[in-house]
């Protein structure tokens, strides 16, 4: 069997370096999800997992849009730590970026950060979320820990053959030998997997530049970074190598949802290029129905391996 699921980093609108708009606006969701992203998932009968920061929890009119989705989704969350409580840094999120990297926290105000936001989510819904996704993909051993403590069954912050390394990171994040399919994990051993952790830790689906010489970088499983071509490259490339393995094949896709409404990230940035990008979806799930993929969330394939 192979599942397919799609986790959305859920921001407000951005401009072309990843600063919040000034003033704040949120037609990433209002537009991006509610009047495109969703109605294409809903064509070709695929579930998402939206991951949400506080910023776009505190604004009501997005909190609705995604009420009344109902089941046609699965919420999440995910953590830019200047925007919450303890030791919050911007009260006025309008051009501001996040670029702290959580897993370089200290251990209390890292929990209390993801309690704050796990608190403001049932605030928000009513109910606990399971599934989370670290800010710039900076989750570490005690993140994995504050997920145990908090109730979370899932993480997706992990993107294998990659070294997160730039000016604006206090020091690199390195997931360069990491799974590249799901594994159970726990503080002690969070890249390596370990039957009896409580988190399960679903990979972004990200392959070697080794096995796509001609890109020269590694391949993910992410509109923008791969082309078509590539997207499904990585869903045969993974299939082939863990499918007659493991007898199923997870493929993560991410992106954000800021990415299908003109200018309101560093990609995307005419009408033009939106409605390419949403074709290219497309045709990508329709090549994924031909296949025979399921589509599950985030929380559902934490329930296959369970069992």
């Amino acid at each position: 069997m192979v599942y397919l699921t799609i986790s959305i980093d859920v921001e407000p609108d951005c401009t072309p370096t990843w600063k919040y708009s000034n003033p704040l606006t949120f037609s990433g969701v209002l537009i991006g999800i509610k009047e495109r992203l969703q109605p294409l998932f809903n064509e070709y009968d695929i579930t998402p997992a939206y991951l949400l920061n506080n910023v776009v929890m505190e604004n009501e009119e997005s909190v609705d849009v995604f009420k009344k989705l109902n089941d046609s989704c699965e919420l999440g969350t995910h953590l830019h730590a200047e925007f919450i409580e303890p030791a919050k840094e911007f009260s006025d999120y309008a051009g501001k970026q996040g670029v702290r990297n959580q897993c370089y926290l200290d251990k209390e105000i890292e929990f209390g950060k993801m309690e704050s936001l796990t608190k403001l989510f049932e605030k928000c819904f009513g109910y606990h979320p399971r599934s989370f996704r670290a800010g710039r993909f900076s989750a570490g051993a005690n993140t994995i820990n504050c997920l145990e403590r908090l109730g979370y069954i899932v993480d997706t912050s992990v993107t294998p053959h990659v070294k997160w390394k730039d000016k604006s990171r206090e020091k690199p994040v390195n997931y360069r030998g990491a799974p590249e399919q799901p594994f159970f994990c726990n503080e002690k051993r969070w890249l390596r997997p370990k039957q009896d952790g409580k988190i399960l830790e679903i990979p972004v689906s990200i392959i070697s530049k080794n096995n796509f010489p001609r890109s020269g970088r590694p391949v993910w499983l992410r509109p923008v970074y791969s082309d078509l071509k590539q997207l499904i490259g990585v869903c045969d490339f993974l299939r082939a190598k863990y499918l007659k393995k493991n007898g199923l094949c997870v493929l993560n896709m991410m992106f954000h949802n800021v990415e299908v409404v003109p200018n309101k990230s560093p990609y995307s940035q005419t009408e033009e290029v939106c409605q390419e990008y949403l074709q290219m979806l497309s045709n990508f799930f329709s090549y994924c129905k031909s296949e025979g993929f399921v589509s599950k969330t985030l929380s559902e394939i934490a329930q296959v391996y369970r069992v």
